[in-house]
């Protein structure tokens, strides 16, 4: 036969305002615990927002001035027509993030734009020499009026890839050259 020795009950400790009666000692109370377990967790998601919010203003960073100069026209009539655009899914579609229609007046038109989220950006411009307000095109589409692209991209069939085209803005200034052609 086993002998299995007898546990000791714990006593319920007697205090009044967190003092034992027998002895004095101050005890924990259940709210000591509770508010250094609260105080632990908002130290810990303080730090965790701390680090996520510098995360984001690291992503998001700043914004520059973006200096587009056209380069290359062949007449000082017309106009130049400039799209800026900020994603491969809206490369060349029907809504840049930036556009403008400037009045060529000399060789070269540059076009300055502020506050620009810094970021991937591809531009695409043509000289619109007769100011009707489109590409004109051949019989067999190919355009008859200058055109260029940003990183100065030369397509022979169809249009550039955004990856072609695509340039970073950082800084508090990026400046593009396009050259048309």
């Amino acid at each position: 036969m086993r002998i299995v020795p007898e546990r000791k009950r714990k006593l319920r400790v007697q205090a009044i305002n967190g003092r034992c009666l027998k002895c004095g000692y101050r005890l924990p109370l259940q709210s000591d615990r509770r508010r250094s377990i609260y105080s632990l967790a908002y130290i810990i998601l303080f730090s965790v927002g701390v680090s996520f919010a510098t995360s984001l203003l690291a992503q998001s960073g700043g914004k520059a001035t973006l200096i587009l100069k056209v380069t290359g026209l062949r007449s000082e009539k017309g106009q130049v027509k400039i799209a800026v655009f900020n994603s491969s899914e809206k490369w060349l579609g029907e809504q840049p993030i930036y556009s403008s229609t400037i009045n060529v007046d000399s060789q070269t038109v540059t076009w300055r734009i502020n506050d620009v989220p810094h970021g991937d950006y591809g531009v695409a411009v043509f000289h619109d020499e007769n100011s009707n307000g489109k590409m004109d095109k051949n019989v067999l589409g190919i355009p008859l009026e200058p055109y260029g692209f940003s990183n100065n991209v030369r397509v022979t069939f169809g249009a550039p890839k955004w990856e072609e085209a695509k340039f970073t803005v950082k800084g508090s200034t990026a400046e593009v050259s396009i050259g048309v052609k």
